[in-house]
């Protein structure tokens, strides 16, 4: 039972593994297309550029490869130096040369498009959730504001695609690690099973011997017994009696050493067996650390420790089934950390992530066993409250609120104010995950419209 209960957790962990490289997979396939159109929309600008961007578009409808984008990056990099040095008197044959390229004196320099911004954040937000990604995640975020045009957000999205393909491997070789464990596992039980019908056959070979030893002792004697009956003189009865007694002294010594070399093979078998055993326990343990490990990988928050989105969502859903049958109240509280952005602004992502550690970190110390607290995404936060009302939930979460307030959070000796705004409210009837989110997110922007650092209860 206990092999099952290992491979039934490992399947369960492969596909979660599964739904993540396919959600990564359709995150690049994603990137590639904004990489796609901004190369498109950043032609005329320069032939070099031109030519840099043509070889870009034709390298993003390949598999991804880090060598040939890793070289076209460094080209895209000089024809935007190129660029950005030419003198302004080009710039009248440049736009002979490209007439899309022409732009009127009094329009202002181009920025980057908004949506295709915000689109690549989310898509960083989602990569810094995760340990190996989050460093240069929270570097990318960095350069965003910065981007000036098409050609440097190309670029990014390059890099960001790039490191969203980094993570989709990294994924696929947890996946073959941990098959191959599966496979060695597989393999020491086919030894164990071996073994057991090894032992099975032996068993009724020694039994089979057993019967035809008897047998032939039992014809040997009634030979005998028949030869020392009708034997007509003392030469013709020794004569038979030795050379029975040395038949059966014979068949007793083979079926001694048959016995003998079973009992050694028996011991041999069962000394492989025991090793087998403690190998096989060992691989256990092996299975069991890498299962909790893809366990813990694929459900929890890499920056603050806590359950991610992923776990929230299986969590709620199972919540609201829960509610349907016994109907004992229950609440949601969505928590998001008060001018987030103007504090990597102001004090750098490093800042940012502490901020968040330290706020999962008091959140969490100050709640029941029972509850469950999640990063939902960014800044935002999820607190599920068993047995609790909305009302009930406000009061709590509201003492919450007042307790991180009063946080002295300091970074690099510099004071950090940490407030958070929140939105309460409870599950209602026809309530799906979706829904019962919205409304505590509706609850929320309520409290941040209503000045920040306050708590909500939706209508």
């Amino acid at each position: 039972m206990e092999p099952d209960r290992w491979q039934r957790q490992y399947r369960e962990t492969v596909e979660e593994l599964d739904k993540r490289e396919r959600q990564w997979r359709d995150t690049e396939e994603l990137l590639r297309r904004i990489a796609s159109r901004l190369c498109i929309a950043a032609r005329g600008q320069h032939e070099t550029l031109d030519d840099a961007l043509t070889q870009l578009l034709g390298t993003l409808r390949r598999p991804a490869e880090s060598g040939p984008l890793e070289s076209l990056l460094s080209q895209l990099t000089q024809a935007v130096t190129l660029l950005d040095q030419r003198p302004s008197a080009a710039a009248p044959i440049a736009a002979v040369a490209h007439p899309v390229a022409a732009q009127p004196a009094n329009i202002e320099p181009y920025s980057a498009p908004l949506a295709l911004t915000q689109t690549l954040q989310r898509l960083l937000d989602r990569l810094s959730d995760l340990p190996e990604a989050a460093a240069r995640a929270r570097e990318l975020l960095a350069k965003l504001p910065e981007l000036s045009g098409h050609d440097t957000l190309a670029i990014v999205a390059v890099q960001v695609a790039d490191l969203a393909d980094a993570q989709a491997q990294s994924l696929r070789r947890d996946k073959a690690d941990a098959d191959r464990l599966l496979q060695t596992l597989n393999a020491r039980l086919e030894d164990i099973a071996d073994h057991l019908r090894g032992e099975t056959e032996e068993r009724a070979s020694a039994q089979a011997d057993g019967q035809a030893f008897g047998q032939q002792l039992l014809s040997e004697t009634e030979a005998l017994y028949t030869h020392t009956r009708d034997a007509s003189d003392l030469v013709s009865l020794q004569t038979q009696v030795y050379r029975r007694l040395t038949a059966i002294d014979q068949r007793v010594r083979d079926h001694r050493a048959r016995d003998d070399a079973r009992v050694q093979t028996h011991r041999e078998r069962t000394e492989a067996l025991r090793l087998r055993i403690e190998d096989l326990e060992n691989q256990t343990q092996t299975l069991n650390h890498s299962v909790r490990k893809l366990e813990r990988k694929a459900s929890h928050d890499g920056l603050t420790g806590v359950p991610n989105r992923a776990a929230y969502d299986e969590r709620i859903a199972a919540e609201i089934s829960a509610w349907k049958r016994d109907q004992r109240p229950r609440s949601i509280a969505a928590f998001d950390v008060d001018h987030f952005k103007l504090i990597n602004d102001q004090y750098g992502h490093t800042a940012g992530d502490k901020v968040l550690q330290v706020l999962a970190k008091q959140l969490g110390h100050r709640l029941r066993d029972h509850d469950f607290l999640a990063r939902y995404g960014g800044e935002e936060f999820v607190l599920l409250l068993d047995d609790v009302t909305p009302t009930r939930a406000l009061a709590v979460t509201d003492k919450l609120r007042q307790t991180i307030e009063k946080i002295g959070f300091h970074f690099r000796q510099l004071p950090v104010s940490i407030t958070v705004s929140c939105g309460v409210t409870g599950f209602r009837e026809n309530d799906t995950p979706e829904s019962l989110f919205e409304r505590a997110d509706q609850a929320l922007y309520q409290a941040k419209r209503g000045g920040r650092n306050r708590c909500c209860i939706a209508a």
